[in-house]
């Protein structure tokens, strides 16, 4: 005697989340900031710039996506202020929330013992140190 054949059920699928979208704070400079930093990365020079309402020298060592699709470079900050921390110390900073960014007179610092190229936290890397 034959088997009766169930008939066959969908899986459930859970119900994703919809994508969060990050609104930039400075759409106009972003773009602008981003070739600022290319620049310092070439020239190997410091870049200023205010981040969350702190002031900060920084040398760029990566330029890129982040692994959230957004325009950032990862830097050593070596003076100015910071909200988390003291400085010398690593950032990550979104070309975005960047403001008043300018290439400044001073030498890029010396590559920090901790550095390794390909940063995990960028997707597409455009230029490293």
């Amino acid at each position: 005697m034959r088997r009766p054949i169930k008939p066959f059920k969908m899986p459930r699928l859970t119900k994703a989340k919809p994508i969060e979208r990050v609104w930039p704070k400075n759409p106009l400079a972003a773009a602008k900031s981003r070739q600022d930093a290319l620049l310092a990365l070439a020239q190997r020079r410091c870049l200023t710039f205010t981040y969350h309402g702190c002031y900060r020298v920084v040398g760029v060592f990566t330029v890129g996506l982040t692994q959230a699709g957004r325009p950032a470079m990862s830097a050593w900050q070596i003076d100015g202020q910071s909200n988390s921390g003291t400085v010398p110390k690593w950032g990550l900073f979104c070309f975005d929330e960047c403001f008043d960014v300018a290439l400044s007179d001073l030498p890029m610092p010396t590559q920090p013992a901790d550095y390794s190229k390909g940063a995990k936290q960028f997707r597409i890397i455009d230029a490293e140190f």
